[in-house]
């Protein structure tokens, strides 16, 4: 369902020439219902008028500074009680925009937090062994003790010294 409604925000988008903006936008929206766990009941809510649905939507839209075709794809969406899925229609949006541009995400998770350099070190890194360009994501474990997990689709690169250490226990228990 998300990416139905994700596929016809792209079009939209690419058709005003805005599909940059458009994704923030959508993305700023998915990002405050997110946030609430009040705001998606009420969306979802089928006890809930559908006017009064709709005029918080509008209210919301009209703090977030929303383009007109945002405000009235978030309308459609609290129309049909779909209000609560925006968030999911954003990350579809998003990874819509990127399949279109060429880009793959990428998590990068690491024991401590990457600086913006290291990041962009492991991006280039991947965008070398992927050819493809990155969208890079970061999170942190420390469990990890150091090192990074790059996942890229199906993919991962394992350069931890968690997984390090497994594998020499490994072999030196094999011997």
């Amino acid at each position: 369902m998300a990416r139905r409604y994700a596929k016809a925000l792209l079009s939209l988008g690419e058709e005003e020439n805005r599909l940059d903006a458009l994704t923030r936008e959508v993305r700023s929206l998915g990002d405050a219902v997110a946030a609430s766990e009040e705001l998606r009941s009420v969306l979802a809510s089928p006890v809930i008028p559908q006017e009064a649905r709709a005029a918080v939507m509008r209210e919301l839209a009209k703090r977030l500074a929303l383009s007109p075709s945002v405000r009235d794809a978030a309308l459609l969406l609290t129309d049909r009680r779909r209000g609560a899925s925006i968030p999911e229609v954003a990350t579809a949006l998003e990874a819509l925009v990127d399949e279109r541009s060429g880009k793959v995400k990428a998590e990068v998770t690491s024991a401590a937090p990457l600086t913006d350099a290291q990041a962009l070190r492991v991006q280039s890194a991947l965008e070398r062994l992927t050819g493809r360009k990155i969208s890079l994501s970061r999170k942190v474990d420390a469990a990890l003790i150091g090192g990074v997990v790059a996942r890229v689709g199906d993919r991962v690169f394992d350069g931890t010294v968690r997984t390090r250490l497994e594998q020499l226990r490994a072999a030196a228990l094999a011997s």
